[in-house]
């Protein structure tokens, strides 16, 4: 009787042990969409408060006039916390896994590549379109980070470690290609702490070859859908500049495939008990075949 006993309860035994631990792998999954949403909401308003400040302190609601004063406020606050911050080692979990730009914000401990971080999210707060361009240096890329913002239909050249915005003969913001082939008239309008190492000579706006395999494969991709010339001027990092925000939608993603999934292992779970059961009340009865007999002549 006993052993009947443990039979009839071991599959329910089974699915409470599986429900313990997807009850825990559900609680932790809505636990980060919680995170990621509070942490995403927090730094937007950080930003909203910086476009405020950038709009009341415009002369006019034009674009060129929220860059040049975008720029500058990335400089004024940035400049400080880097001379802090900057020489400094920070370890931290948050800083060191995730990397969100408030971290760049509040310390500039990434140096060009902060200042420009900030500058590329507070734009896009402004409703501008960003990307960040990593220029060539030395013969090396990522030797210093800009920021490249549209302008009409022009892409302009913004340097928030400096606050430098070219200014064109015409007196219009000039491209990154307008400083390049025009280098001797406008290094003349860097600041005196500028260095001359940075001088336009080349750009590109992804490292394509950073992860082996996945990354020319994606290339090639966007080469496909979006055309190559688009593809080559595309910004990666700019997709993940909302840190937060894209954590919360690829965790969303998991949780909803997991819901699905959890509804369909209930669902075949709760068929094979009541299947259990009913053999259970009604076992079928096996009918074994008859030997044929045979009749002597």
């Amino acid at each position: 009787m006993k052993n009947l006993a443990s039979v009839i309860t071991a599959p329910f035994r089974l699915l409470r042990n599986r429900i313990f631990v997807l009850i825990f792998v559900n609680g932790f999954l809505l636990a980060l969409l919680v995170y990621f949403f509070i942490e995403d909401n927090y730094e937007s308003q950080i930003f909203k408060v910086l476009a405020t400040q950038v709009r009341q302190s415009s002369k006019s609601t034009n674009t060129d006039s929220l860059l040049l004063n975008s720029v500058l406020l990335t400089y004024k606050l940035e400049e400080y916390r880097q001379s802090v911050f900057g020489n400094k080692e920070l370890r931290a979990f948050k800083s060191d896994l995730i990397r969100p730009v408030t971290f760049d914000l509040i310390t500039g401990n990434g140096a060009c590549g902060s200042f420009s971080y900030v500058l590329s999210r507070l734009l896009n707060e402004l409703k501008v379109d960003t990307r960040l361009a990593q220029m060539k240096v030395n013969g090396s890329f990522g030797g210093h980070i800009i920021v490249e913002a549209k302008s009409g239909d022009k892409w302009v050249a913004l340097d928030p470690s400096f606050n430098l915005i070219f200014t064109k003969p015409d007196g219009g913001f000039a491209s990154f290609v307008d400083v390049k082939n025009n280098w001797d008239y406008y290094k003349t309008q860097v600041p005196a702490n500028y260095d001359l190492s940075y001088n336009y000579a080349d750009v590109r706006y992804t490292n394509w070859e950073k992860i082996p395999v996945v990354m020319p494969m994606l290339k090639s991709v966007l080469n496909v859908t979006m055309g190559e010339k688009e593809a080559n001027e595309f910004s990666l990092r700019n997709v993940f500049l909302r840190k937060f925000n894209f954590l919360f939608k690829a965790t969303l993603f998991v949780y909803l495939l997991f819901a699905l999934w959890l509804f369909r292992l209930f669902r075949r779970q709760s068929e094979e008990i009541e299947r259990f059961r009913l053999s259970l009340l009604f076992p079928k009865k096996s009918i074994g075949k008859a030997a044929p007999t045979h009749v002597a002549a």
